[in-house]
């Protein structure tokens, strides 16, 4: 198998977190959803999916790539994406954690 960094070890990945309250776990998912495909259309997008973990169907993971940390920065500040985070808040059970990530290996 092979990944977007296989080629290019320039290019951002980042590892998105959300956790969400237990009684709210659909609407978490169907906003996270909601987002994915606007996304992958940015400028700068390579890869953006979204995981649910199998062990514990509250927390969700984005694993993205992205050509910079420019492009990361224009998605992060995207209104569509501020909406998301805004309707995410009563949600969750913390705050999004979005960890930035250079490849070593």
């Amino acid at each position: 198998m092979s990944i977007p960094t296989d080629e290019n070890r320039d290019l951002l990945t980042v590892v998105a977190t959300i956790t969400a309250r237990p009684d709210k776990v659909q609407e978490v998912k169907d906003l996270l959803g909601a987002i994915i495909e606007p996304t992958r259309k940015e400028d700068g997008n390579i890869t953006y999916a979204l995981h649910q973990s199998t062990d514990d169907p509250t927390v969700f993971v984005f694993y993205e790539v992205w050509t910079s940390r420019a492009a990361l920065d224009t998605h992060l500040g995207s209104p569509g994406l501020q909406e998301g985070l805004a309707a995410l808040g009563a949600l969750v059970a913390a705050p999004p954690v979005i960890v930035p990530l250079h490849r070593i290996g």
